[in-house]
């Protein structure tokens, strides 16, 4: 399933986080994604494998690549159906 897949409506509609997390199952990407802490700006799934690399280059300070990361996560996993989790202060 490639993006011009889930580009045309199905003949019997689905709500647009299905069809988006369905095409990162075709791709064997399973879904949340979540940010590797341990290598700043290395987007895995939920098996913990490579998705991709924010800044692969290091040419930005950690602390922006860790916040470009959590936005990109935060609209991939929103948009495929998982709501982000509510953090406690505390």
């Amino acid at each position: 399933m490639t993006a011009e897949t889930i580009a045309f409506a199905p003949a019997k509609p689905a709500p647009a986080s299905s069809l988006y997390a369905a095409a990162f199952a075709a791709l064997k990407i399973r879904m949340p994604l979540r940010h590797d802490t341990s290598c700043c700006g290395t987007i895995v799934d939920a098996d913990g494998n490579m998705v991709c690399v924010v800044d692969m280059h290091g040419e930005r300070p950690d602390a922006e690549v860790a916040d470009i990361a959590e936005l990109l996560l935060l609209a991939i996993n929103v948009h495929a159906g998982f709501l982000p989790e509510a953090r406690h202060a505390g």
